[in-house]
């Protein structure tokens, strides 16, 4: 099966190669989203739809509407987007993405839960995205497994990014903004006509930014980042024929450290007193309310990406037919200070991510209200995805690594006779690679049972296949309290499954929509990509494989909603509500031992609750919007899950009944547009607000129930005023985040070599010390924007 899905797929691929010199083609392109009216429009079912006839649960915003509450990178959606969530780690591309509480942090070779599209195309790695933020046109997060009509697995959402498409008219726009912290960017496109039927928009960005964190140490700032991206895309149409291609490129520099603090009240004075004398004299930076980091940095960033994609599409008297065909090249290293975060030298790390993928997907859509007197339509679609992944890390000694680590004595004369010869450099070195092929084959059918009544059945079957190497090696036994040597071809991994919908919706009156539906997700299992000390893999004295931790399997979802979709008293008011129930099977969890994580296989876990989604206009040129949701998790099997930090390791308690980490119970927002006139000048203004708040929830990368890692909710508060010239030419903006300036955790990790440093056990047993990682404060800026 997979051979003909991958030989049709390369076929269609080769005849569009073939004519596209003669032929343009076609896409179903959506309208933009507006940005106050009465219709938003999404392609969650690769339709454009308006969105109150969609029975999914979606958050959508224009781009626009995001201009407005100031969210300006795939990490503040968030603040505008009720159970979604990021949240960032030691490295930039270890960001990890959330819906309804659930997500994978993407330093590592397992697959995302929230898949991520842009322009309908599969990216990967969640930390190749960070980039793509620009002349977004809108934004979907679709919650709950979509298993159905995306090719590539989407087990508890998907975040769609669309961006701007040209058009046959005209315009360009330039906007300049200068914000807090030495942050300066310059970002705008221009839409050229080339013919009648030809369009061509070039979109950039620049931005430069000297970072928040002042460092002790040496008196430095760091955070730096300097970005640079570039899309272009062009938009051929002849008659029923329609071609888009877009190429894109970005680049960040800097040194992309990311500040955490050391929590003083995860250890007991005596111990911080003891780490004291340890490092000198010298104590990391123990106050999480300044802006001020202690530590040894060596940091260095260094991510580059280049895509290009081709969207095509045939309308036919049947439908349309869609081909989409795409690549992309990520690069990420990134050398990320002293793996210890402490004021001396122990240990640094270069980390390296490459990812090279390619997705081919043919698409047919069915015509609306054609086929049996209008009771059916469908979407189809056989897709092909492929991705050369690798990871690196190299570890240096650093110049205190045996004065902090090996005992005194013979053992740390050697030590320090290693540094001296070899400065540390290269003490270990881990390579791992991952390729993956996937098929599959999914679609959808709406049939109408009556005039009011639809049965949505929908699936999807998706083979994955896996294969990989690890090599981990030593240049000195020194270096084995990090990292053990460790070389294997990891084991084939073959799996697939079949996911599928089945939906009623009910729709007794023009504005209201009731749904129900039953659907599953699924993720491969996959490889454990981390180093480990001592190893994941146990070799019998011929050196072939006892046991290896390497290795994880499957995770699967089933999802139940219900939910109304609503526009009351003439669409001045609408109000959406979603009430759903995950349960998830095989749950992909990560656990720490002091050095390494490692992924495994937990019990099932739980999660129910609902969304409520309204928006409100009273009046004209005035509008509220407001969303909550309520999130209730606990593990329903987890009878082995990770011992608390400092107890001995292999320690393993039964996690029945807790929730899962990054799972507040509840999250919401609240914003406010308003814009009027300026006399009768034919200047207008424009105010915004925004109010968002989460509730309490634990922001480990662990999962191990330790009261040490939660998170106190904060509520965080955004405002932009905006000043605009007749006919919009220019537009002067006033814009702040987090106005409060709330002081927060976004993540918490388990200090590095704890034990070691003898930071364990001190506040109770099996408590550890804390790293926390801090949150931007309070940002301001202007920003000046001209249209042509």
């Amino acid at each position: 099966m997979e051979r003909t899905l991958k030989g049709a797929l390369r076929l269609t691929t080769a005849i569009s190669l073939g004519v596209m010199p003669t032929w343009a083609w076609a896409q179903e392109t959506p309208p933009p989203v507006p940005a106050g009216g009465d219709e938003i429009v999404v392609t969650a079912q690769k339709r454009a739809e308006n969105v109150q006839n969609v029975p999914v649960s979606v958050a959508a915003f224009s781009g626009e509407a995001m201009t407005r509450a100031n969210v300006l990178s795939v990490q503040d959606i968030g603040r505008i987007a009720t159970n979604f969530s990021t949240a960032k780690g030691a490295v930039t591309s270890s960001l990890r993405l959330s819906i309804r509480g659930i997500g994978a942090f993407g330093n590592t070779a397992t697959e995302p839960s929230v898949a991520t599209f842009v322009d309908g195309v599969y990216v990967p790695r969640a930390g190749s995205i960070i980039a793509s933020f620009m002349d977004i046109e809108g934004v979907e997060v679709l919650r709950g497994p979509q298993g159905t009509l995306f090719g590539r697995n989407a087990s508890v959402g998907a975040l769609s990014l669309r961006t701007a498409t040209p058009k046959n008219d005209f315009s360009a726009r330039l906007t300049a903004e200068v914000g807090s912290y030495d942050r300066y960017k310059l970002d705008g496109y221009v839409n050229v006509p080339l013919a009648d039927n030809v369009a061509l928009r070039l979109a950039g960005q620049r931005q430069w930014f000297d970072g928040y964190w002042r460092n002790r140490l040496d008196g430095k700032r760091y955070g730096r980042q300097d970005d640079q991206a570039f899309r272009a895309s062009m938009k051929a149409d002849i008659g029923r024929i329609e071609w888009i291609v877009r190429a894109d490129y970005a680049k960040s520099t800097g040194d992309g450290l990311a500040n955490a603090d050391f929590d003083p009240a995860s250890v007991t004075p005596a111990q911080l007193a003891a780490l004291a004398v340890r490092l000198g004299g010298a104590l990391p930076d123990t106050n999480l309310k300044d802006r001020v980091m202690n530590q040894y940095v060596t940091a260095d960033l260094d991510d580059r990406q280049w895509g290009v994609s081709s969207q095509a599409s045939l309308d036919i008297d049947g439908g349309t037919i869609r081909l989409i065909d795409s690549y992309r090249d990520w690069r990420n290293d990134q050398r990320d200070g002293d793996v210890t975060s402490l004021p001396i030298p122990i240990a640094s790390r270069i980390s390296r991510f490459r990812s090279k993928s390619s997705n081919q997907e043919l698409q047919y859509i069915s015509p609306v209200n054609r086929w049996l007197d209008g009771r059916l339509d469908l979407v189809a679609g056989l897709y092909y995805y492929t991705e050369d992944y690798s990871i690196g890390e190299q570890l240096d000694m650093g110049a205190q690594y045996c004065n902090a680590l090996v005992p005194a004595g013979p053992q740390r004369s050697a030590c320090n006779g290693y540094l001296g010869t070899s400065g540390g450099r290269g003490a270990s070195d881990q390579r791992m690679t991952q390729t993956t092929d996937s098929f599959a084959a999914y679609g959808q059918a709406n049939i109408r049972l009556a005039d009011p009544l639809t049965l949505v059945l929908g699936g999807r079957w998706t083979k994955d296949e896996k294969k990989g190497r690890y090599a981990q090696s030593v240049a000195t036994p020194f270096i084995t309290a990090l990292r053990a040597p460790e070389v294997l071809e990891l084991p084939r991994l073959s799996d697939d499954r079949f996911t599928y919908r089945i939906g009623l919706n009910l729709k007794p009156a023009e504005d209201i929509l009731l749904f129900a539906s039953y659907s599953t997700g699924y993720k491969s299992g996959g490889y454990n990509s981390g180093g480990g000390a001592p190893s994941l893999t146990t070799f019998a004295p011929d050196g072939s494989v006892v046991s290896t931790k390497r290795v994880f399997g499957r995770e699967t979802v089933k999802n139940y909603e219900a939910g109304i979709k609503s526009s009351w008293l003439d669409r001045t008011l609408v109000a959406n509500l979603t009430f759903y129930r995950m349960e998830i099977h095989g749950y992909q969890d990560r656990s720490f031992d002091g050095t390494s994580f490692i992924v495994r296989n937990a019990g099932s876990l739980r999660h129910q609750g609902f969304e409520l989604d309204l928006t409100m206009r009273p009046v004209p040129r005035f509008a509220v919007s407001a969303s909550v949701a309520y999130l209730d998790s606990a593990f329903t099997d987890f009878p082995a899950g990770s011992g608390l930090p400092g107890l001995p390791p292999g320690t393993v308690q039964d996690l029945q009944g807790t929730p899962a980490n990054f799972a507040p119970a509840w999250t919401g927002r609240v914003g406010v547009d308003w814009t009027g006139d300026v006399g009768r000048t034919g200047w207008t203004w424009g105010i915004n607000g925004n109010l968002s708040f989460t509730s309490d929830y634990r922001d480990s990368g662990v999962t191990d129930n330790n009261p040490q890692t939660m998170e106190d909710g904060y509520t965080l508060l955004g405002a932009r005023i905006s000043l605009n010239s007749p006919n919009d030419r220019w537009t002067i903006a006033l814009f702040g985040n987090n106005l409060a300036n709330q002081v927060y955790s976004t993540g918490s990790f388990n200090q590095v070599l704890a034990a070691q440093l003898g930071l364990n056990n001190g506040i109770f047993p099996g408590s550890t010390a804390i790293r926390k990682f801090r949150a931007d404060p309070r940002t301001l800026g202007i920003a000046a924007t001209v249209r042509f």
